[in-house]
């Protein structure tokens, strides 16, 4: 009984390709393939994505209101905030919750 058997593989390997029809294109040994063109396509369209973009600039990076809102509770000694929220806030961050 042989363990140790030499494994043999196909000298020409081509890879498959996914999404075309019949048989793969011959070749000789000399020729080099020719290239399909690949194409993405997206199916939100552009006016779309440049919308949101518009929308996302709209919104301010720091909500001022809610800063001044902060901001008063603290002067006013009326901010409490428990270590469990605090430690449930830094891992929603770290995790990328909301």
């Amino acid at each position: 009984m042989k363990i140790d058997m030499p494994l043999t593989f196909p000298q020409q390997v081509e890879p498959q390709r996914v999404g075309t029809t019949g048989p793969p294109p011959s070749q000789s040994q000399g020729e080099t393939p020719a290239l399909s063109s690949d194409r993405a396509q997206f199916s939100v369209d552009g006016e779309k994505v440049q919308q949101l973009k518009g929308n996302l600039a709209a919104v301010p990076e720091v909500r001022q209101d809610r800063v001044a809102a902060l901001q008063q509770a603290i002067a006013s000694g009326n901010y409490n905030v428990s270590g469990q929220q605090i430690a449930q806030a830094m891992s929603s961050d770290l995790l990328g919750g909301e």
